[in-house]
């Protein structure tokens, strides 16, 4: 599941509608998994994502991993969801180190 890039439904911002988009899983908690969403759009802020940081599986488009647009989602939604790839763990630590430094993180 963590490091997993599944395909699901996921509402826009205003939660007028779904839309499908690929999101990448970084951490469970609880019952929830919380995943950083991934956008074709070469241009957005994040960390660049190709095929070959990828463990296994494939993107069809090399992708941006929106940090620091982090979300939650229900574990039943991402068991029954679509798995597109897993990230190698050097390109997921360093997607986390980002997502620390843009959000801020410190340790206590």
């Amino acid at each position: 599941m963590v490091r997993g890039i599944y395909y699901v439904e996921i509402p826009y911002s205003d939660f007028s509608k779904l839309k499908g988009r690929p999101v990448l899983v970084f951490h469970q908690l609880q019952n929830d998994f919380l995943f950083l969403p991934l956008t074709s759009n070469l241009t957005r802020d994040g960390v660049r994502l190709n095929n070959s940081d990828l463990e296994s599986g494939f993107l069809k488009k090399e992708s941006v991993v929106v940090v620091p647009k982090i979300s939650a989602i229900d574990c039943k939604i991402i068991k029954t969801a679509k798995l597109l790839a897993t990230i190698d763990t050097i390109k997921f630590k360093e997607i986390l180190s980002y997502a620390c430094n843009s959000l801020q993180c410190y340790k206590i």
